[in-house]
């Protein structure tokens, strides 16, 4: 959380509209730097626990609990980070259900429609959004914002909270006008060692905390990145 902090101050944010969309307790809203304590702080969580603890401890934050589909503010936020849901299941949403994206997907596309042009997206989310066969998602995306970077985090970053699995963040900036064009993180391409993965990643192997190698795995070997 630090680091995705220290990330879009680089970027030039200093405060505004912070928007998490499936915040859980709150982290990211309890480890915000002092610079950026002038800003403004939204939630929204579904689980109606972990939701009420979190308005407990951010009782200056506008927290809504339940699920992000039930909120629409548009152009409204200047950063919106998390770490997102992910998994092979939908949201119903109607302005989003004709898509058909999974869940980690589905928060990428509302979150920046909620951003205003210009605001940044910073999300934790599955390796799925970037090394999916399937486009699709990606495409969409591409077409509104453009892809500030992306860090593969080892399969170990997660482990204190029980989860071994391999993540990204990513980072977008939503422009103003829509915009069909190729670019290199649509695609997947392979590493020298014939391991299949978003092109940007192959091409910015700098940006891999870790190393790519394939593990056997219960569905099969299945790459990984290894600390």
């Amino acid at each position: 959380i630090r680091a995705i902090y220290d990330a879009v101050e680089k970027m030039g944010f200093q405060s505004g509209n912070i928007l998490e969309p499936s915040m859980g307790v709150g982290n990211f809203f309890g480890m915000l730097p002092d610079s950026m304590l002038g800003s403004r702080l939204y939630g929204v969580e579904l689980d109606s626990i972990t939701g009420r603890i979190a308005q407990k401890l951010y009782p200056q934050a506008d927290i809504t609990v339940a699920g992000f589909e039930t909120t629409d503010r548009r152009d409204f936020y200047d950063l919106a980070v998390g770490n997102v849901p992910f998994g092979n299941y939908k949201v119903n949403d109607k302005a989003y259900n004709k898509l058909g994206f999974s869940i980690h997907n589905y928060f990428f596309a509302k979150a920046i429609d909620q951003v205003r042009p210009g605001g940044i997206v910073a999300f934790v989310t599955s390796r799925y959004t970037m090394d999916s066969k399937d486009s699709t998602a990606r495409k969409h995306m591409a077409e509104r914002a453009d892809l500030l970077g992306a860090i593969r985090l080892p399969n170990n970053a997660f482990k204190g909270s029980g989860t071994k699995i391999m993540t990204d963040v990513i980072f977008l900036q939503k422009r103003d006008t829509l915009r069909q064009q190729d670019e290199p993180w649509l695609h997947l391409a392979e590493d020298a060692n014939g391991i299949t993965m978003n092109r940007y990643f192959v091409e910015h192997p700098d940006m891999i905390c870790g190393k790519m190698e394939i593990v056997s795995g219960p569905y099969g070997p299945t790459p990984t990145c290894q600390p």
